[in-house]
């Protein structure tokens, strides 16, 4: 599931559905209608797929700071950081 909602953010990620901070309601709501399109055997809210995205938007920023720490590296293999 948040397979497919990235891949929508990413599909989405453009001037026309995007202001300068956010994406647009036009937006979320084709995010939205795909997204139950992709996954047909969940049924989010809006506000529950707006959520997500803040969840995950939260992880990468949490996993990219703790990538640029002194002697820590991403093992690709074991998916996962080492030091």
């Amino acid at each position: 599931m948040e397979k497919t909602l990235v891949e929508l953010l990413h599909e989405h990620n453009n001037s026309i559905y995007r202001g300068e901070n956010e994406w647009s309601s036009e937006a979320w709501n084709k995010i939205v209608k795909e997204f139950h399109e992709r996954e047909r055997h969940v049924n989010f809210t809006r506000a529950q797929i707006q959520e997500k995205k803040k969840e995950l938007k939260r992880d990468y920023k949490m996993l990219k700071e703790a990538r640029k720490q002194s002697g820590v590296h991403w093992n690709q293999e074991r998916v996962m950081f080492e030091s």
